[in-house]
């Protein structure tokens, strides 16, 4: 049975980190699990990950690119058929939240996450919700940037509140956790580990 949990959040809120806590967290409990990311995850698609980072395709292309890549993904878990949790690094949420610049593009989005099975809908998402101020004082510590990173920073007060949009949406039987990214890495695993026990996950 196919098991996701998915994280979101802006880049700079701790959602790499976070991620990569869990990944030691599973392997020293040696609990069986996959780590992907969206765009990408397998050979072909980060190829694809590569062109849609460098290009400037319209909003339109980028939802579509990114849901073909998406169920490109999906196509391969569900073939695996593997009893294991999968790690989402960003989903369905991050094209509704980055993408979304207006009723008709939420319209398009909103649509095609009615296409992916059900089994495929995350059990649990991760959002690390963090405050502006925090985003930009770490953003001086990291070096390196790609281009949607530059692009979306501007955009802050929108995505942050497509984000709180999915907060109260109804997407399956998932559970929509927000958690408050300007916490220690420490609490925030902490927390997380307690979210996946609760949902018994693990």
């Amino acid at each position: 049975m196919t098991k996701i949990i998915s994280f979101e959040g802006f880049e700079y809120s701790g959602k790499s980190t976070q991620i990569n806590l869990l990944r030691k967290y599973f392997k020293k409990n040696k609990i069986k699990s996959e780590f992907t990311r969206e765009p990408g995850g397998i050979k072909d698609l980060e190829k694809i990950r590569k062109v849609i980072i460098n290009s400037n395709f319209t909003n339109k292309s980028l939802i579509l690119f990114f849901f073909a890549c998406r169920f490109e993904l999906i196509s391969k878990i569900e073939a695996e058929n593997q009893d294991k949790l999968y790690i989402f690094d960003r989903y369905f949420d991050s094209t509704y939240a980055y993408q979304g610049k207006d009723i008709k593009d939420k319209k398009i989005i909103k649509s095609l996450i009615s296409l992916i099975a059900k089994n495929s809908i995350p059990k649990l998402t991760f959002y690390l919700d963090i405050s502006k101020k925090s985003l930009l004082e770490r953003k001086k510590n990291r070096s390196f940037q790609n281009k949607f990173d530059q692009i979306f920073l501007k955009q802050y007060e929108r995505i942050k509140k497509n984000y709180h949009e999915l907060i109260d949406a109804k997407i399956g039987s998932r559970k929509f956790i927000k958690i408050n990214a300007n916490k220690s890495p420490d609490i925030i695993h902490q927390e997380i580990i307690s979210h996946i026990k609760k949902c018994k996950l693990i």
